[in-house]
């Protein structure tokens, strides 16, 4: 059935270059949760937690039946990609957002330690962390003077490397936030999200939240004779890049503000004129929306590229359809202002796109959770109202959302009792290359049932997992004899996958290692001591974790043999020894199916 289907599903074992099959596999790895209700009509429940990254594992190992099984341990804790050569674990990790390295110390021909001092010239990305893997405790200092963060020794348990990736990431990560706080504390001084209660005739509320130390997400109040001018800019990111971002962008707003006579669309063409003028303002991509609040009480808007902003009351709800492109990404744009009054008893509400990051980063309109929060609360003052919907986003994003956001609300503070019915949103500096029809709010309705939409309080989000239970024993006991089989991994390993998966690993370690002995065998008899060296090094790592426990040292005696006739004598018990251990672990597993 479907339970039995998703629960085998796994990337690990999806060919690369299959034309079928692969659906199942990747909505596992991008879902936390799914749930087939069978009809009629037939239902499935895709959950996605939004406010819970989990930490992504970058897994290096060039032994496929190894690579396989690291990768089926770490798959329901986290999100896992994987490398079997050194080149493509540069390249996953130089282009894909890595939280851990988990690799083996030898990769074919090139050591593990070539991966961590390519990664330590790499100035482009942060410090990641790096567990290694190796049963030679000759190379340890070495490697952690290079920066490895912690070793595991082969055989690898379970708990073993769950339980040392879950420090691994936890150190990282308050390392990581002791220096961001240092940096971002200083850089945020400088664009702190501020606004005055009022301006002019206008009453405001700003909420804001940052996803990372520092944040991108910036307001600047500009005032100005006869209006209060508002930019808000959402630099693309989170984090101190981010902020970085937001500083630049500052400063650009701060110097066009010398020339007064430039009304929001004018300011956002110079503005855009700029960044394009300029390459190194490449990585600051932003969307910015420029808001004039005028002395007589009507609003002038332009936007570039900015999600649209809403007029809301408690009936109704409707999209100012202001567009504009963002900003340096073309020259000479235009960019349309938009003039609008609020009638008593609306809202103006301005948001970046970290509240609903799928929606509005499409330029789509505010999502309906959101329009109903601010519509269930228009009775309330602005002060209260915004408290209250602030308090709901934080319950709805998690205390550590993915994306930095920021809200501002703003309606009359007076209104003359005639000035009641809501006026639509005009163009007032229309391009003439443009479409002539007039610009018009699109209706949006108020969600059916808003209460419907409110799910409960999402769990603490956080970078590292939480800890692992250990695995409940089974029935069947763990075998062990003096013959040379330490099979009490294998059962740590069984207890920790699925029987699918268990059993699809057991079947292709043996498949593999009775043709690795054919091999071995063939390379003793031809007495090539180099070739030995190098297969005796990737059978000892694969032999201790299937439990074939003497087989793997003997391959480590030939592996560290001084000289090829030292070599000679392990190299042909371990011709004799691995075949027959082999039998006894498949004996051991037909017994405990």
């Amino acid at each position: 059935g479907f339970a039995a289907a998703w629960e085998a599903a796994s990337l690990t074992r999806m060919a690369p270059d299959a034309e079928s099959g692969r659906g199942l596999p990747l909505a596992r790895h991008f879902l936390d949760q799914v749930r087939y209700d069978p009809g009629p009509p037939n239902r499935f429940l895709l959950r996605r937690q939004l406010a819970r990254r989990r930490p992504q594992v970058l897994v290096v190992e060039d032994e496929e039946i190894l690579l396989e099984t690291y990768l089926g341990l770490l798959e329901p804790h986290y999100r896992v990609i994987a490398a079997r050569d050194l080149r493509s674990a540069l390249l996953l990790a130089r282009e894909t957002k890595v939280d851990l390295i988990l690799t083996d110390f030898h990769l074919g021909s090139e050591p593990g330690t070539a991966l961590v001092a390519a990664l330590e010239e790499d100035r482009d990305r942060p410090p990641i962390p790096i567990v290694m893997i190796t049963a030679d405790s000759s190379v340890r200092t070495r490697a952690l003077e290079l920066g490895i963060d912690t070793f595991l020794t082969k055989p690898v348990t379970p708990e073993a490397l769950l339980e040392t990736i879950q420090l691994a990431l936890t150190r990282a990560l308050r390392q990581r936030l002791r220096l961001f706080r240092y940096f971002g504390t200083t850089l945020s001084q400088l664009v702190q999200p501020n606004l005055p209660q009022a301006l002019g005739p206008f009453a405001l509320a700003l909420l804001h939240e940052t996803a990372d130390i520092g944040g991108g997400d910036l307001v600047v109040h500009l005032p100005r004779p006869g209006r209060e001018r508002i930019v808000m800019v959402d630099v693309m990111g989170h984090g101190i890049d981010a902020k970085a971002g937001a500083i630049a962008h500052a400063a650009m707003v701060r110097a066009l503000d010398l020339d007064p006579s430039l009304s929001p669309g004018r300011f956002l063409a110079r503005w855009s004129d700029l960044i394009f003028g300029e390459p190194a303002f490449d990585a600051a991509i932003a969307t910015a929306l420029v808001v004039d609040l005028l002395a007589d009480g009507t609003i002038e808007i332009a936007s570039a590229g900015h999600p649209h902003p809403m007029i809301l009351s408690a009936t109704s709800a409707r999209a100012v359809a202001c567009e504009g492109p963002l900003l340096g990404f073309a020259d000479r744009p235009r960019y349309e202002d938009m003039r609008l009054t609020l009638a008593r008893g609306e809202r103006l509400l301005l948001a970046t796109d970290g509240l609903d990051p799928a929606e509005l980063a499409s330029g789509g309109n505010c999502p309906d959770w959101l329009v109903g929060e601010v519509q269930s609360r228009a009775a309330l003052p602005l002060p209260a109202a915004a408290g209250r919907t602030a308090a709901r986003i934080s319950a709805r994003l998690g205390p550590d959302p993915q994306d930095d956001w920021m809200l501002i609300l703003l309606e009359r503070s007076n209104i003359a009792a005639a000035e009641i019915a809501p006026a639509p949103a005009t163009p007032i500096h229309a391009d003439p290359q443009r479409d002539a029809a007039p610009a018009t709010s699109d209706p949006v309705g108020p969600p059916e049932n808003p209460a419907s939409e409110n799910p409960t309080t999402p769990p603490p989000a956080f970078q590292a997992p939480e800890p692992v239970p250990p695995p409940v024993p089974r029935d069947s006991p763990v075998a062990a004899d003096a013959d040379g089989l330490d099979l009490s991994g294998v059962a740590a390993l069984r207890n920790a996958v699925s029987p699918a998966a268990f059993q699809g690993l057991a079947e292709r370690f043996v498949e593999n290692a009775a043709r690795r002995f054919e091999t071995w065998t063939a390379l003793v008899a031809a007495g090539d001591g180099a070739a030995l060296r190098r297969e005796a090094h990737a059978l000892a790592g694969l032999l201790g974790q299937f439990g074939l426990a003497g087989a793997a040292d003997l391959a480590r005696q030939v592996e560290h043999a001084p000289d090829a006739a030292a070599q000679l004598g392990p190299a042909r018990a371990l011709s004799v020894e691995g075949p027959r251990q082999l039998e006894k672990l498949k004996s051991w597993l037909e017994e405990d199916q």
